[in-house]
């Protein structure tokens, strides 16, 4: 069944011209909008608390200009299936890959930190090409069909990128099959299996909220310089990312140090432009434990995973 969506449904309309997948992301829009509904509760409320000072009738509209941008960057996937290097790049630029050049010329890998915010399925195809002397690693979730799992990676990699499945990470870092490599965390969704005391808590939008520490853990225990990457729709279609240094030493930063300056930069994203945050994922679902909601009074709430990191960073470099 897979393999006849793939073949029957999605190749053939990555063939379409852009204006009429537009077209049908505009029609889907309408649709999901009058009549589907899909998580509209769910948006609505992460909006609404989020962005307490926007009026009923501004929530509204963020709520309706998201769900257009949603399917949007639907059919931008799916034209991505037959889309060339090339004309990605062209939709998709790095404004200045020159800010790691200084890495690339000492062999030094790098971490990416990035967020559900704008279309980074486009931006996994441009990249490899505009950060020549990396290897880009992608940490994804398999999907439960295998089938579909194995053509939507091979689509991803077709390009240059390693896929890493989020089970193998560890690995990967233990024993680096290629250097120097870009990794890509994106890392704001919800950590519905992580224990509590495992989570960093922090204020981001105003809501209590538990980011994972794996990323920063990864950058001190490997020594991993550490970039924060933008990713802002400059209009249809068409983006522009930006490398935001945070860190070339992780190992001297404070603990917590990496993961609030993730947290407040992709925050100042957010409220920049709404839009292009992903909100119908349920992000704040997890109750709030009263631990870290009282050490938050004072300042955010930091695992003892950070500390595990500091013990281990004597381990070999890769």
């Amino acid at each position: 069944m897979a393999y006849l969506l793939y073949y029957l449904v999605l190749l053939p309309l990555s063939y379409l011209p852009w204006p009429v997948l537009y077209g049908v992301a505009s029609g889907l829009a309408w649709v999901n909008w009058h009549w589907v509904g899909y998580r509209r509760e769910v948006v609505l409320d992460n909006l609404r608390g989020s962005l307490p000072d926007r009026s009923e009738a501004e929530i509204m509209a963020l709520a309706k200009a998201y769900y257009s941008y949603f399917f949007e960057t639907i059919v931008e996937s799916i034209k991505l299936f037959s889309l060339s290097e090339r004309a990605a790049v062209r939709r998709c630029r790095i404004l200045n890959p020159e800010a790691v050049d200084h890495l690339r010329a000492e062999g030094r890998s790098f971490i990416a930190y990035g967020g559900h915010y704008s279309n980074w399925e486009i931006a996994g195809i441009s990249f490899p090409s505009q950060l020549r002397g990396f290897t880009l690693m992608a940490i994804y979730a398999p999907l439960k069909d295998k089938v579909m799992d194995r053509l939507i990676t091979a689509n991803r990699q077709r390009t240059g990128v390693l896929m890493v499945p989020r089970s193998w990470v560890s690995d990967f870092y233990a024993h680096p099959p290629v250097s120097p490599t870009v990794d890509f965390f994106v890392a704001d969704q919800a950590p519905s299996n992580a224990r509590w005391e495992k989570l960093h808590w922090t204020t981001f939008l105003g809501r209590t909220t538990g980011f994972m520490a794996g990323p920063e853990r990864y950058a001190v225990r490997y020594n991993r310089p550490v970039y924060y990457m933008t990713l802002r729709r400059e209009r249809r279609g068409e983006y522009l990312a930006e490398l935001i240094p945070v860190t070339d030493h992780p190992r001297r930063e404070p603990q917590g140090f990496i993961t609030e300056a993730f947290a407040r930069q992709l925050e100042q994203e957010i409220l920049r432009d709404p839009v292009p945050w992903l909100w119908s994922h349920r992000r704040w679902k997890r109750e709030v434990p009263e631990e870290a909601r009282q050490a938050l009074r004072e300042a955010p709430f930091l695992p003892a995973e950070y500390d595990r990191a500091l013990r281990e960073q004597d381990h070999p470099l890769p």
